[in-house]
C-alpha cells in the first residue's frame, strides 16, 4: 500500500514538474509576445488629435455632398471617395518626395500638373519634405472641406477639397535604414534651428503635416458614358507596377472602386488631382509621462 502511495506521489511530482516547466514556457512566450506588442505600441505613440470643424461650413459641405450624389452622380459613395483620397494623398506625397515628375501627369489635371511640378522645383532642396512619409494609418483625419460643381463651355466638373492631417512617430519605421535617415534629417534641423537640449531630451518626436488636395472629376456626357463602361467593382489598376519606386508598393496603393480612385489623365472618368499643397509642417516634441505627471499634480 505504501509502495502504491509512493509511486502515485512520484508520478504526481513528475506531472507537476512537467506542468510547471510547460507553464513556464507558455509564460515566457506570452511575456515575449507582450514585450513585442508593447515595443510596437511605443514606436507608434502620438498625441491625441482633436479637430474642431466650423459648424456652418460643415453643414454646407454635407449638403453639397448630398447634392453631388443625388443630382449629379447616384453612384457616388462618400466613404469610398475618402478612402481613395487618402490613397491619392499618400501616392502623390511619395511621388513629390522622390521628385518623380514623369509620374505626376498620370494622376493630375493639366493645371494640377503645372502647379505641382512648379512647387517641386521650388522645394527640391527642402529636406523637411523627406520627413513626410505617411501611410494610410498615419493620416489621422481626412476631412471634406468644400464641394463645388461647375459648368464651363458645355462641360460639367465637380470639385472636392480635402484636408488631410498626418501624424507619425519618428520611431515608427520598420526599416533600420529609414530610422537612421529620418533621425539624421531631424538632427540637422535641430542644429540649424539651435533646438534647446531640454527639447532634444523628449522621448518622442512626431512629424506633423496638413495636406490640402483639390480633386476634380469631369461629368460631361461623353466622359460619363465611359465611366459607366468601367465596372466599379473591378477597376483597372491604379498604375503600372513596373519601373516604379519601391515606396509606392504598399497596401495604400491598392485599387479602389471607381468613385474612390484617381485615374490617369488620359481617362478622366475618375477623380484627378488639380491642386496639392502641404499647408503646415512641424516636428512636435511629445512626452506622455510629463503629461501624466502634470495631471497627477493638478489632481
Amino acid at each position: 500500500m505504501i509502495l502504491k502511495i509512493l509511486r502515485k506521489y512520484n508520478a504526481l511530482q513528475q506531472l507537476a514538474s512537467q506542468g510547471s516547466s510547460s507553464s513556464g514556457l507558455v509564460r515566457q512566450l506570452h511575456e515575449s509576445k507582450w514585450e513585442r506588442q508593447n515595443s510596437i505600441q511605443q514606436r507608434k505613440i502620438i498625441p491625441k488629435l482633436v479637430y474642431l470643424h466650423n459648424p456652418w461650413k460643415y453643414l454646407v459641405t454635407r449638403f453639397n455632398l448630398w447634392k453631388l450624389k443625388w443630382l449629379w452622380d447616384r453612384e457616388f459613395n462618400e466613404t469610398e471617395f475618402i478612402e481613395g483620397s487618402k490613397q491619392a494623398a499618400i501616392v502623390m506625397t511619395d511621388i513629390i518626395r522622390h521628385q518623380s515628375t514623369e509620374q505626376i501627369g498620370e494622376y493630375t489635371t493639366p493645371v494640377g500638373f503645372q502647379q505641382i511640378t512648379r512647387d517641386m522645383l521650388l522645394s527640391r532642396n527642402d529636406t523637411r519634405l523627406q520627413l513626410v512619409r505617411f501611410e494610410r494609418e498615419h493620416l489621422r483625419r481626412a476631412i471634406p472641406m468644400k464641394v463645388a460643381t461647375r459648368q464651363n463651355f458645355g462641360r460639367k466638373y465637380a470639385f472636392i477639397d480635402m484636408l488631410f492631417v498626418g501624424l507619425r512617430n519618428t520611431k515608427d519605421f520598420d526599416s533600420p535604414s529609414e530610422v537612421v535617415e529620418v533621425n539624421e534629417i531631424i538632427r540637422r534641423m535641430d542644429n540649424e534651428l539651435k533646438t534647446p537640449s531640454d527639447i532634444l531630451a523628449v522621448p518622442h518626436r512626431i512629424v506633423f503635416a496638413e495636406i490640402f488636395i483639390r480633386f476634380r472629376r469631369d461629368y460631361s456626357a461623353n466622359i460619363a458614358n465611359q465611366s459607366k463602361d468601367t465596372s466599379p467593382l473591378h477597376p483597372p489598376p491604379l498604375q503600372d507596377t513596373q519601373n516604379k519606386p519601391q515606396t509606392l508598393h504598399n497596401p495604400a496603393t491598392t485599387a479602389l472602386p471607381l468613385t474612390g480612385r484617381i485615374l490617369p489623365r488620359s481617362d478622366d472618368s475618375g477623380w484627378s488631382v488639380s491642386f496639392y499643397k502641404i499647408l503646415t509642417f512641424d516636428v512636435l516634441n511629445y512626452d506622455p509621462q510629463s503629461k501624466q505627471q502634470q495631471q497627477t499634480n493638478h489632481n
